[in-house]
């Protein structure tokens, strides 16, 4: 017999008796009792040792049987723990930003603009609203002394308008003429809403060229 025969019958072999023992193992295991869910022992009162014992083993004569739950009981509800503090925000959208003072008094109709542009890579979906100091939606109505008769621009109700990645929507209108306090139809400040991120800027113009602030809402 060649020494490659006795090789591969060896082989053969040791593969046969690595097959049997998982087939053993895998029979053991599947019939192998569940783990108990008590646990029984004898206690000699008298020298205080204790042995574990079987549900099916007695206890000698000087011997104290116990037995107790593997798992207790279930305690009561704790109370309830403080308020941990507030997560960070993940600064998602809606984008608000707000452009204030939006108008100034007794401004005898100068002209003015908003500027919106998108700085996502995503058409933005957005409304402009034109608000009065009561925070009423003028969006759409009459600017107060204009002549001839002019609106406001802006969006009215839900309504929204698209505005495509990198592009800037211009919204040129007129400052009313009046006192933005007591006129609850007259612009006090000019909110942006938006779903993609968007930078804002107002300048208005009553004799010399007026930069209003106009910044995002904290988060």
């Amino acid at each position: 017999m060649s020494v490659a025969t006795v090789r591969r019958t060896g082989l053969t072999c040791l593969s046969l008796v690595v097959i049997a023992l998982l087939v053993v193992l895998a029979r053991v295991t599947a019939s192998a009792p569940p783990p108990a869910s008590t646990l029984e022992a004898c206690i000699n009162p008298g020298n205080g040792n204790m042995r574990l014992v079987g549900p099916g083993t007695a206890c000698h004569t000087n011997e104290t049987r116990v037995s107790w739950n593997v798992e207790g009981p279930v305690g009561p509800t704790g109370p309830t723990g403080p308020t941990g503090p507030q997560g960070a925000d993940a600064g998602g959208p809606p984008f608000v930003w707000v452009c204030t003072p939006g108008n100034l008094d007794y401004s005898n109709n100068g002209n003015a603009e908003v500027s919106i542009f998108n700085g996502g890579s995503a058409p933005a979906t957005l409304s402009t609203h034109f608000l009065a100091k009561n925070g009423a939606n003028v969006s759409g109505g009459v600017i107060p002394t204009s002549n001839p008769v002019a609106t406001y621009p802006g969006e009215t109700g839900t309504n929204t308008v698209s505005l495509a990645s990198r592009n800037t929507l211009i919204l040129p209108f007129l400052l009313g003429g009046g006192t933005r306090a007591t006129d609850n139809t007259m612009m006090a400040s000019v909110e942006v809403t938006s779903d993609q991120p968007i930078v804002v800027g107002m300048q208005m113009a009553n004799g010399p060229l007026n930069a209003v602030p106009c910044n995002a809402l904290p988060r």
